[in-house]
């Protein structure tokens, strides 16, 4: 049979030495040829896919050949650094799992570089320091220890020894480890350059803590002295000879305190906290620098120890020492008149308001005002308050005082008009939710007075006063059932207020009609107050409609003689409408003040 081919033009290919054809690949000798109609459309394409397929072999076998080791060491080291990168943009961004997982993937890929190049390990200390660093801040401390521990073995003599030890002592620190933590501090001022005085001053400072932290005070005060003179240092110092009750020690750290120039404050962030602020008409509510803060602190401890029977002796010793710093001085004088308001000294603290309204109008006009409004005279509390408000405008105090002016005068569209401004100024003002939730109850508007007590309630959950008002205004609205809970709650706060107890008896008996429950609270409140006469004649009633005659002319609680029980242990609370008002510029500086109106009048 004939060939359906004709293959009479084709020259024979010459043979390789392993006997196959030559040329660049398996399908060269395709090209040679010379026709293209020797194999059908669908073999053409078959080949032509198979040619693809050999040049892209042929290309990544090339590549490959072409990565030496020492190319795939470089690769491995630019994957490390980068990943060593991103783990700490992450731990900035306190994204701590996901730093923490790029510290694992550079460290696994450090140990393939070693594997590959045992003489490349420069980058190992810096991998498990990171990684080590990122199980602390994941609180993940032994791991982190270890890793530590792992780094310091591997790397022996390295000079950044020290630092892990600072590390592996504050995690010790952190742990409440205090032996440990001042051992490995210790260890690293060793191993630290005698050059490096910023951070040896700072280990002295973390190891006086540790021995502070310890009880060990003295050897707290050794390390504290060989440190620089940095502020919080010699707070820290001041309150070790607080503690040991050292006196004369005491005046000499608050002095050196006192004597430290911010210039001396080698540290950054206290350099940037420590700024001179002074005290300027009309602006009263300039905070204390972190410096002042420490050095009023120290302050108020040295002027209640130095003279306990007189604390005048001790302020104005203080008041000598701290003759330049005169924004420490008046917060001082402020704090003073607010304990003589305390101990009703009303007079010296009258004086020293007076003279202080040069220093801080603000402040001392609202002081002023609340002694005012607490001796009856509104029209002068009115003008201490107008005054205030002129020299602060933000002040929520002096707000207040101006509201409760207008609430005893009985111009309550002013007052509520007020309070609310008081409560936009200051939205945990807390005298002034009160004092709005009096008058919508006096107004008869019992919703809006139960959301200012419960928002109030919300802020000062143990406040007796404000769960009296809410149960109270649902004893009036005759929703007995929220009232008896809200009483309920009032007893568990002062289980011996006989006013709450009577009032719980009567709820009982109109919510329920359970006069067990009723006898029970009313056989309690006359056992705290056995002179209520309109206890006595409940229960009295109560006894003769049960024809019990007996106990209805004897004392209930079995004794032989009524009036004679004495109440002088009892704990009594009696409720009342009150205005409370911290009167002050800071909590420091507050006064409490309420108007006592009979509730039951």
């Amino acid at each position: 049979m004939d060939s359906a081919y004709d293959f009479s033009h084709v020259t024979v290919l010459p043979a390789s030495r392993d006997g196959s054809s030559s040329g660049s690949d398996g399908m060269s000798f395709i090209s040679r040829l010379g026709t293209s109609s020797l194999f059908p459309t669908s073999t053409r394409a078959s080949v032509s896919s198979r040619r693809t397929f050999s040049s892209h072999l042929q290309a990544n076998v090339v590549a490959k050949d072409q990565s030496t080791p020492v190319d795939v060491v470089r690769i491995l080291e630019n994957q490390i650094n980068v990943l060593l990168e991103q783990s700490v943009l992450l731990r900035q961004e306190k994204k701590w799992e996901e730093a923490l997982e790029k510290a694992k993937e550079a460290v696994k890929k450090e140990q393939l570089m070693r594997k590959r190049d045992k003489s490349r390990g420069e980058l190992m200390f810096s991998t498990l320091f990171n990684l080590a660093a990122a199980y602390e801040t994941n609180s993940m401390h032994a791991k982190a220890l270890k890793t530590y521990s792992i780094c310091l073995t591997k790397q022996r003599g390295n000079p950044f020894a020290g630092r892990l030890r600072i590390s592996m002592g504050n995690i010790y620190y952190a742990q409440h480890d205090y032996p440990s933590a001042i051992k490995c501090y210790e260890m690293a001022l060793d191993q630290l350059s005698k050059d490096d005085q910023a951070i040896r001053s700072k280990l002295r400072l973390n190891i006086g803590n540790a021995f502070f932290r310890s009880g060990r005070l003295r050897e707290a005060v050794k390390n504290y002295k060989m440190s620089n003179p940095y502020y919080q240092t010699g707070f820290n110092l001041f309150l070790c000879h607080y503690a040991l009750g050292n006196e004369d020690a005491m005046k000499q750290s608050f002095m050196a305190l006192a004597g430290i120039c911010v210039d001396d404050c080698v540290e950054d962030d206290i350099r940037d906290q420590v700024l001179s602020v002074q005290i300027e008409e009309g602006a009263d509510h300039q905070s204390l620098s972190a410096r002042d803060q420490l050095l009023l602190t120290a302050a108020r401890l040295l002027a209640s120890s130095l003279d306990e029977a007189d604390e005048t002796v001790g302020y104005d010793w203080i008041y000598n020492v701290l003759e330049e710093n005169e924004h420490v001085v008046t917060h001082l004088e402020f704090e003073q008149a607010t304990n003589r308001l305390k101990r009703r000294e009303f007079g010296n603290a009258t004086e020293m308001l007076l003279e202080l309204q040069q220093k801080s109008k603000a402040v001392a006009s609202t002081n002023l005002s609340c002694l005012s409004f607490l001796g009856g005279d509104s029209q002068t509390a009115s003008s201490y308050a107008d005054t205030a408000i002129e020299a602060d405008r933000y002040n929520s105090d002096a707000l207040v005082n101006k509201a409760n002016c207008f609430f005893i005068d009985g111009d309550f569209v002013s007052a509520k008009k007020l309070y609310l401004e008081a409560v936009d100024i200051g939205a945990d003002c807390w005298e002034a939710i009160y004092n709005l939730g009096l008058l919508y109850s006096s107004q008869g508007d019992a919703e809006n007075a139960l959301k200012a007590f419960e928002k109030l309630h919300k802020l000062t959950p143990n406040n007796p006063e404000v769960i009296y008002q809410i149960a109270d205004i649902y004893d009036l609205q005759g929703r007995y059932k929220d009232a008896i809970k809200w009483f309920s709650v009032l007893t568990a706060r002062i289980p011996n207020d006989p006013n709450t107890l009577s009032r719980l008896g009567q709820l009982y008996l109109n919510a329920n009609d359970d006069p067990l429950e009723a006898m029970h609270y009313k056989l309690e409140s006359f056992r705290n107050y056995p002179v209520d006469l309109d206890t006595i004649s409940w229960i009295g009633s109560k006894f003769v409609k049960d024809e019990l005659y007996e106990k209805s002319g004897a004392d209930p609680a079995g004794r032989s003689e009524m009036g004679t029980y004495d109440n002088s242990g009892a704990e009594t609370y009696t409720f009342v409408v009150s205005l409370p008002n911290k009167y002050g510029m800071q909590a420091s500086f507050a006064t409490d003040a309420c108007v006592k109106v009979d509730r039951n009048k």
